[in-house]
């Protein structure tokens, strides 16, 4: 059979997946530099991430901006310097500037209630708040870049998962044609091998650009390029046995977000002393020289302002600062409720894609096994046809891309999970490190 009359005896969707295949191993080669892709460890990854993230470093202003409110909040009201002119410009003995009289005056506002301390509390609580979003954001950017990692190990890992059946159609097209020569096998059967062919190295070419997109959604973690992330270390092995739901529970306290939310009650609560502090009436103290037209004559002037608290006593602004703090100490039960809901909801996914695992590794995949070794022997002595061949190898590869998507999806969920309850990953670690 001619080359031409091949490819147009397969699918489009086949030929343009061999072409997908050509195409990123050509971009692949292009976009990474000479000496860089080195193995990255899930640490290592943990550690570029917390340097080098964008959305980290541009949080990072957030916490130096808190810290100059606070020495704005502790700066004293200015004192106000008061120059009046009077009777100028009217009519008979003031008419003109004969009766002019200028007052030159200064005032300085007081304030009362500790004002000024209450504003630096304030100040120094929500510089405590800043530092404590980062923190909660830090997480929740390391526990994807720990996800990302998972998911591009589970990319390559599907990689090499493809090569084998690409291995095998080559193989078996090698066989076909050798019993076509020899009279045993029809063309049939070597076009049927040859789209087998095709069709594995479609897959093959769609799996280099699933781990290229996977590489460049793990390097955007910390601001790089795909090109930087070489071969990553370790493989996805599940362990036999579960941990334990209570056992992650356990652990939801150590969540930043609680101390985030700690810190917003305390921050509430300064809010409401200041607002407390505002009711006090300041006092406005002035003092001044007046001189006067008439002669050579001068005199001092002094005053003291003081507002009547007669309606606004700030007591709508404070009781919005109490019921907002009211509001924070609630939430923060709130918050709890989420985390185990989250816990909760990864741990049954975790459970899940555990048993899946399990089961097809011990049960289907050996049997999958020996059914292909059986079919396979079978044809080569002439009593099963090529199609039976191809049906094995089709489950085969079908079986063994289950176990990874499972395994794969126990990797993520477990990230999630220590995402949520443990910052060290140890046990993701500890799984993906395993060989």
């Amino acid at each position: 059979m001619s080359a031409t009359l091949f490819f147009r005896s397969i699918p489009r969707s086949v030929a343009l997946a061999v072409l997908l295949m050509a195409n990123a191993v050509r971009a692949q080669e292009t976009t990474t530099p000479p000496g860089v892709g080195a193995p990255l460890t899930l640490a290592g990854v943990l550690t570029r991430v917390a340097e080098n993230n964008p959305s980290l470093i541009a949080q990072r202003y957030g916490e130096r901006a808190a810290e100059a409110l606070i020495e704005q909040a502790g700066l004293r009201p200015n004192p106000t310097l008061d120059v009046s002119a009077e009777n100028f410009l009217g009519t008979g003995n003031v008419q003109g500037g004969r009766s002019l009289e200028t007052t030159v005056q200064a005032s300085q506002t007081f304030e009362r209630g500790g004002k000024r301390d209450r504003r630096v509390a304030l100040a120094s609580r929500e510089r405590e708040m800043a530092a404590k979003e980062f923190v909660v954001r830090r997480a929740e950017v390391l526990a994807a870049a720990a996800v990302a990692y998972v998911e591009t190990l589970a990319a390559q890992e599907r990689l090499a998962l493809v090569e084998e059946p690409l291995a095998l159609a080559r193989e078996t097209l090698a066989v076909v044609e050798a019993r076509v020569k020899e009279g045993a096998a029809s063309p049939a059967e070597s076009a049927r091998a040859r789209a087998a062919l095709a069709s594995a190295q479609g897959e093959s070419a769609r799996a280099q650009a699933a781990l290229f997109a996977a590489r460049a959604a793990l390097a955007a973690t910390w601001g790089g390029r795909a090109g930087e992330i070489g071969a990553l270390p370790g493989k996805i092995s599940v362990p036999k046995t579960l941990p334990g739901e209570e056992v992650f529970l356990a652990q939801i306290g150590r969540h930043p977000r609680f101390e985030l939310q700690r810190a917003v009650i305390e921050g509430r609560r300064a809010s409401l002393e200041l607002e407390k502090a505002q009711a006090a009436q300041d006092v406005t103290v002035g003092g001044g020289v007046r001189f006067l037209r008439e002669g050579t004559d001068a005199a001092f002037v002094a005053g003291v302002s003081v507002p009547l608290p007669v309606r606004n006593k700030n007591q709508g602004n404070i009781r919005a600062a109490r019921e907002t703090l009211a509001g924070a100490e609630q939430s923060l039960r709130a918050v709890e409720a989420e985390l185990r809901a989250s816990v909760t909801a990864a741990w049954q996914e975790l459970a899940g894609a555990h048993t899946t695992a399990q089961t097809l590794r011990r049960d289907a995949l050996p049997a999958t096994e020996e059914a292909h070794a059986v079919v396979r022997r079978a044809y080569e002595e002439g009593q099963l046809p090529l199609i039976d061949v191809l049906d094995a190898q089709r489950a085969l590869v079908s079986v063994r891309r289950e176990i990874l998507d499972a395994e794969s999806a126990y990797a993520s969920a477990l990230a999630r999970v220590e995402g949520l309850t443990n910052p060290a990953f140890s046990l993701t670690t500890a799984l993906i490190s395993a060989r």
